[in-house]
């Protein structure tokens, strides 16, 4: 994913979510915006935290929204 397409979706969703450094590492982890759907969807299967799952939540509706 390229440099401007992980800072606008920094500051597009990033004052939603709780946990920006996990964001910032799974953007950096993305070839892609359907690479990061897809490893969310993934994540949101795997995860317990309640937190984390909300932020994956949010970060997916705000994709979902933009494309």
């Amino acid at each position: 994913m390229d440099e401007k397409t992980k800072e606008e979706l920094l500051i597009d969703i990033g004052p939603y979510i709780e946990d920006i450094e996990f964001f910032k590492e799974l953007l950096d982890r993305c070839e892609d915006l359907e690479d990061l759907k897809r490893r969310l969807k993934e994540l949101l299967k795997k995860e317990s935290d309640i937190t984390r799952k909300t932020d994956i939540k949010i970060i997916l509706s705000k994709i979902e929204s933009i494309s």
